[in-house]
């Protein structure tokens, strides 16, 4: 699923709207999270049959669960189904079954205990009018391609479709909606014969069902977690492409692309969506081959607030299909999802943060790949900084999120955790852990925890990061780095400085600081890796160093404690080159000190020394409100005290007790 955010107005407006709508028509507790326990039976398929009617807008349906007994005997079964639907006959192998609906959980009793290890088939009816849910809204919504909206009826062709994350599927169906028990599913929809159905996996059978309607049966033959089951339904055009990419599994196998869009609709996705198949290699490359081997990727036009991931069939809102591509790091970000989040399915909802936070890093790939860099780096403050003023202190906890959704927190900060754990490790053991953690044979297909995920990032990275992850996981703090430089080398062809960095808040972070060093003119930024309160790190550049930053770029989640101001800062030579007249050189210092400049020559001989004596000090270099003191540099030697050197280039050493600038001037006579 995707956020809101500044990039995405519309996005935006909608989930507030829905928020807004929530907050006054729900109570925080009518739609809670369904039990996270195992129930003391795993479910192994679901075989759905819905009948859909979109005028009445009611929902009739029958399920097979399949399920085993695990750790113990099971005597009852818990299932998840909301008071709204009416649940009208329970049975096994034909016998009709006791039960209790009471608000969300139906309970059925079983004939006899049900030993451990042993499975059966549970049959359950079940009808109504669905009834939007949760947080979101969401669950399984029948309208209209005008919205269903009182001033317009001029297109009122129906158009039903599901949102189910986190916990809305037992909105429309019973079952276990817990995200850590994926089961096979098998679904049968019957639906007007005026309209197309799409569901997850492969279309089985398309066929006349009773006069005027159409029953299609599709196959999920991967497992999948009960809130990425989903339809669609409306009267679509639909088209396809074979998408080939480079590290595809099986080689020559082609991964099917479906694009089902409202016919008024079409050209504008074909445009917006013409990169899917260039986003399929690139998602290959990053994450492995697609996880759904055999079966589609497909992307289906919707009238409802957010994209969904739905697993082998995005949902697209029809606001999204504009044909100008604005929207397409969200087609990258739920394509993503099929790796991450659907593959890769949290455990638990607490641990949401790696759907989303991968799937939202993944834009930001995107964009690198596309854009470039400076793209990249705008893309990172745009949905840290810039939306995250305080840099997500008091948001809460990416381990523990409250909301689950709709929640910036685990998109935004989860990108940042990762671009950090980038910056940590390097780009290469990164990229090998986004490709390990997406193929790794334990994990596809299945559930997965953050301990999971932190463990391959350490075999990836090769060191413990229990460091790196425990602050930004489990706390709200932000690093406070004080940075104090000493210049321990300043020669012109050689500069060297020691930077102690020192952590001032409670929990110490293991982190990377981008150290930006200034010399001669130009910058050159390295990674300190930062894991203890207080380290000291060296770095040497080639030529005179001026000054030292850290995160001049703003690209690391931390607050820059004021770096001590050098003592001794130099601006020109002004003008540069310098002509006949000669030139001026700008002095700023922080503190009292004696001062003296020595010229040399491209050879290194020394051809002139200036003592300028003590000077006091001027504030630091930047603020308006210094004035810096002065030195003319050979501007005498038209006055005949000093005979003017040759044209070329010449070094201006600049020496305040221990600290040392470097200056370069051109002499053009």
């Amino acid at each position: 699923m995707i956020a809101p955010g500044h990039k995405y107005p519309v996005i935006w407006m909608a989930l507030c709207l829905l928020t807004l709508m929530n907050a006054v028509t729900l109570a925080a507790d009518d739609a809670p999270e369904p039990p996270r326990h195992d129930r003391g039976y795993d479910v192994l398929r679901y075989e759905l049959n819905l009948r859909l009617d979109p005028e009445a807008k009611y929902v009739t349906g029958s399920v097979g669960i399949r399920l085993s007994a695990v750790n113990q005997a099971l005597e009852r079964v818990l299932l998840d189904l909301v008071q709204e639907m009416t649940c009208t006959r329970c049975a096994l192998q034909g016998e009709d079954l006791i039960f209790t609906h009471h608000g969300d959980s139906l309970l059925i009793t079983l004939p006899s205990v049900l030993p451990a290890g042993e499975t059966l088939t549970l049959d359950v009816n079940w009808e109504g009018k669905p009834k939007r849910h949760g947080e979101l809204y969401a669950g399984l919504m029948f309208r209209t391609h005008d919205a269903g909206t009182i001033e317009d009826n001029s297109d009122d062709v129906p158009i039903i479709a599901t949102v189910s994350q986190p916990w809305s599927a037992h909105s429309w169906w019973p079952c276990k909606d817990n995200p850590t028990d994926k089961a096979l599913v098998g679904l049968s929809i019957t639906v007007p014969d005026a309209l197309r159905t799409v569901a997850n996996g492969v279309l089985m059978s398309d066929s006349p069902a009773e006069p005027g309607w159409q029953r299609t049966h599709w196959e999920e033959t991967y497992p999948i977690a009960t809130y990425l089951v989903a339809l669609a339904v409306s009267n679509y055009e639909t088209w396809t492409e074979d998408c080939f990419v480079t590290n595809a599994d099986p080689p020559d196998r082609p991964v099917l692309l479906e694009f089902h869009f409202l016919p008024m609709d079409r050209a504008e996705a074909e445009y917006d969506l013409a990169h899917t198949c260039q986003m399929m290699e690139f998602m290959t490359n990053l994450a492995g081959p697609y996880p759904f081997v055999g079966e589609k990727y497909a992307q289906v036009e919707t009238t409802l607030a957010v994209a969904m991931e739905n697993q082998t069939m995005t949902g697209l809102p029809r606001y999204m299909i504009r044909g100008d591509r604005h929207f397409e790091t969200i087609v990258l970000h739920e394509l993503a999802h099929h790796w991450y989040g659907n593959s890769l399915t949290p455990a638990a909802w607490a641990d949401i943060w790696l759907n989303e936070g991968f799937a939202r890093y993944c834009e930001a790939l995107w964009v690198e790949e596309m854009q470039g860099r400076t793209a990249y780096d705008e893309f990172m403050r745009e949905c840290g900084p810039e939306r995250h003023e305080t840099l997500f202190v008091g948001e809460g906890t990416l381990a523990d999120p409250d909301p689950i959704l709709p929640n910036f927190l685990v998109y935004d900060k989860g990108a940042w955790v990762l671009h950090m754990l980038r910056l940590m490790i390097g780009d290469a053991a990164f990229f090998e852990f986004m490709r390990e953690y997406a193929t790794d044979p334990e994990l596809v297909l299945g559930s997965v925890t953050t301990a999971d995920m932190i463990a391959v990032a350490e075999q990836c990275g090769g060191r413990d990061l229990g460091g790196f992850f425990g602050p930004w996981l489990e706390t709200d703090q932000l690093p406070e780095v004080t940075a104090t430089p000493r210049v321990i080398e300043n020669g012109s062809s050689q500069g060297q400085v020691e930077v102690r960095l020192r952590q001032e808040q409670e929990v110490v972070f293991e982190m990377p600081v981008p150290v930006a060093v200034h010399f001669q003119d130009e910058l050159r930024i390295y990674t300190a890796r930062l894991t203890q309160r207080e380290q000291v790190f060296t770095f040497t550049v080639p030529g005179a160093v001026d000054s030292v930053t850290i995160d001049p770029e703003g690209m690391a989640l931390l607050r820059s404690a004021i770096i001590p101001e050098p003592t001794l800062a130099v601006t020109g030579p002004i003008p540069n080159p310098v002509g006949p007249e000669g030139g001026r050189f700008e002095i700023f210092l922080t503190q009292q000190a004696e001062v003296v400049a020595r010229t040399f020559d491209a050879r290194g001989r020394l051809l002139l020394v200036q003592p300028l004596g003590l000077l006091a000090a001027t504030g630091r270099h930047g603020d308006p409100l210094t004035t810096p003191h002065t030195m003319e540099w050979l501007s005498n030697s038209r006055a005949g005290e000093t005979p003017l050197p040759a044209s070329g280039v010449y070094w201006i050493e600049f020496r305040a007790g221990e600290f040392r600038i470097v200056k370069k001037a051109v002499l053009l006579k």
